[in-house]
Order: structure tokens, then sequence, then C-alpha cells
């Protein structure tokens, strides 16, 4: 009798641990099934976050996006450091709004172009599940370094296409003032430090036939973000100033740098550039 109720007692807690693994694994699974007959979806937005940015950077502002649009789904895909891949979510024919974080075991600075290279590597995983002929791109902080080494250096000819493209706080001179003006307009940099003088040495590789949106914080008039200088961002223009559309745009309130992801007129222009082009 004891033998049993031991054997009861071990059989229940096997069907748990199976309940919980299949639970945990269920958007896996799900995502899997479209492997070998990729889903076909509108254009996602795909989103970067800076340095040491997790791929639940960007869920406030999902949150507010799918307070106001129909049909906002997200899948979140980290690169591992041997190019690995770990993801979550899917999405579905009803998805009408398809956002795709991407985020890198890896996030430091110093591997920034490795950084280039994985998100060719999410791409290429993202393409095995869901069929996109173009793509929408916000970088937050170092990711518009990212997708501006990845446009650079890494895009391969069968890669999806860049349309949209949002950089926010991105310091593409570096975030020293030994590089930098303290100043609110740009005409050229006080000093090109080593990473502009790396994006720029091959911009002739990105493709002209985008919309550029370069969005800098500036806090209190103080001609930076309080962590990226004002003119840093706007050398972004030096990069992809002969892009077929490009604008710079500087925002005031809850303008520090850990905020811009957050400001409401940030979500506005958000809205306006990746969301409503669409409808």
């Amino acid at each position: 009798m004891k033998n049993k109720k031991i054997g009861g007692i071990i059989s229940i807690l096997l069907v748990c641990i199976l309940g919980i693994f299949i639970f945990e694994t269920k958007d896996h699974v799900q995502a899997s099934k479209n492997s070998n007959n990729p889903l076909p979806i509108p254009a996602p937005v795909i989103m970067v976050p800076g340095t040491n940015g997790d791929v639940d950077r960007f869920d406030s502002l999902v949150d507010s996006l799918r307070q106001s649009e129909k049909g906002v789904d997200e899948i979140k895909i980290t690169v591992n450091m041997d190019d690995s891949i770990t993801s979550s979510g899917h999405f579905t024919k009803d998805t009408k709004r398809p956002i795709i974080a991407i985020a890198f075991e890896d996030g430091s600075d110093p591997s920034l172009p490795k950084q280039s290279r994985w998100f060719q590597k999410a791409l290429e995983y993202a393409e095995k599940y869901y069929t996109f002929n173009t793509y929408d791109y916000l970088g937050y902080s170092n990711g518009g370094l990212i997708i501006t080494g990845y446009l650079e250096n890494e895009q391969k000819s069968n890669d999806p296409s860049l349309y949209h493209l949002i950089t926010l706080g991105s310091p593409y001179n570096d975030t020293s003032w030994d590089y930098n003006d303290n100043s609110s307009t740009f005409t050229k940099p006080k000093a090109e430090s080593d990473l502009l003088k790396y994006y720029l040495k091959n911009k002739k590789n990105i493709p002209k036939n985008i919309t550029v949106y370069n969005i800098a914080g500036n806090v209190d008039n103080q001609n930076s973000d309080n962590t990226v200088p004002l003119t840093s961002v706007l050398a972004g223009r030096l990069i992809y100033g002969d892009s077929e559309k490009y604008k710079e745009i500087t925002v005031e309130e809850q303008a520090d740098h850990g905020s811009l992801i957050e400001n409401p007129k940030t979500l506005q222009l958000i809205k306006e550039y990746l969301f409503e082009s669409v409808k």
C-alpha cells in the first residue's frame, strides 16, 4: 500500500512537471509550427535597445502602443554569444502590427560590431517563421549604431529591406565632450571620435531609399540628455543626411537619456512615423 501511495505521488509530480514544461515552451512550439511554412506578416517594427539592454526594455512602449493600436503582437529574440537564439512569443494571421524586440547576450559597448552581425542572425531566425520583405526599425541609444553597422557591413542581398528608421539618443560621435560642442546647433564635430570614424568609413553601403528620423533629448536646454551630447546625436546627419528623407527632432520634456523611450512626444512620433504610415 505504501509503495502505491509513493507511486501515485510520483505520477502526480511528473504530470505537474510536464504541464509546466508545456506551458513554458508554448510560444516556442507555436512558432516552430511555422518553420516549414513561414507565415506572411505585415512589415514588422524591429526594436533594439542600447548598452546591455534586454528584450524587455521596450515593454512599457509596447503596452502604450497596444492601448491605441489594434493587432499589436510582439516576439522577443535574444542572440547569444555562441550565435544561438533564445526566443518567445508568436504572430498569427490576425497580427496587424508585428513588433520584434531583438537584444544580445553581450550588449556591451566594445561588442558593437559583433552586435551588428548578431542582428543579421536574428533577422535570419525571424524569417524561418515569418515572411516579410520590408521592416521599420527603432534603435534606442546604441541600437542606432547597431543598425548602422549592419547596413554598412553585414546586410545580405536576400535580407528584408529597411524602410523607416528611427534612432533615439544614439551617440554617433561618442559621449565625451572631448569630441562634442556644448551647442544646440551642429555644423561639424568638434573632433571626430573613433566611433564616428568607424561609421563614416563604409556609409556608402547604406541604402539611400530610406526615411530616417534622428531624435535627440535636450534636458533643460543643456544640449545633452544627461548622457549623450546633443551634437553627438546630430552627427548622425554625416551618416544619414543624404538619405531619401532625413529629419532631426529634439525633445525637451522628460528628455533625459533613460526616459526617452517613455517620453510622450517620442511615443507620438513613433506612432506617426512607424504605425500611422501603414494604416
